[in-house]
């Protein structure tokens, strides 16, 4: 995990039960994913203080090759999972970006973006195996104490179950837009010409910031 990090989880000894959570989650003999090597991918990538932006995902993907310790993001040299294939659909239809030839969300992150699981494991083929080893809790404290650093983040819930995190946080960030989830079951129902990159990049902009280049 970047060093950058350190200073932001002494807090409620979160590098210590992050430590103890990784370590029960890859003792049993089941195939966790991600790997255990990828499952802090995402804070290698980004320091708290280079975050603008927010998107909550729930567990990590749960088929072989998929989960790289990144939310909604996907190993390169796989079928792209039918979630993230519909936030291509809509990235296209937002800003005539094309990112169908890369699974892989690591360039978002390194702008700015945290792509973050409320629950950093899985057991393979069982989605929500490991939602009752406190990754939840832990997520939502680093978001707290994020939002306490920086109350301009700009918070892109995707669905019924990020927006629920988002209300139970302690401490709210200012900027915040809802739509549907991603997946097939509710594409239709509200994430379809929901327009989520071109909104993030114009209240970054009105908050003097860069905006994201979603084509890398």
């Amino acid at each position: 995990m970047n060093k950058k990090w350190n200073s932001l989880l002494t807090n409620q000894d979160l590098s210590k039960r992050i430590e103890n959570t990784i370590e029960l989650a890859y003792k049993t003999n089941e195939k966790i994913y991600p790997s255990k090597e990828d499952c802090l991918r995402l804070f290698d990538l980004i320091s708290p203080d280079e975050i603008k932006v927010v998107i909550i995902g729930q567990d990590p993907y749960h088929n072989p090759k998929q989960a790289n310790g990144i939310a909604f993001s996907a190993s390169k040299d796989i079928k792209t999972p039918k979630s993230l294939i519909n936030i291509f659909k809509e990235l296209e239809n937002d800003l005539g970006i094309k990112h169908y030839d890369n699974n892989d969300l690591s360039n978002w992150v390194k702008q700015g973006v945290l792509l973050i699981n409320t629950c950093w494991t899985v057991i393979e083929n069982q989605p929500g195996s490991h939602s009752k080893l406190g990754w939840q809790e832990i997520v939502s404290d680093i978001l707290v104490n994020l939002n306490k650093q920086n109350p301009n983040i700009v918070y892109c819930l995707w669905g019924n179950y990020a927006k629920k995190v988002y209300e139970n946080l302690e401490h709210k960030a200012n900027n915040v837009i809802n739509s549907a989830h991603p997946s097939p079951f509710s594409y239709l129902k509200g994430f379809k010409n929901s327009k989520p990159f071109s909104t993030i990049n114009t209240i970054l902009v009105n908050n003097s910031l860069e905006p994201i280049d979603w084509s890398k």
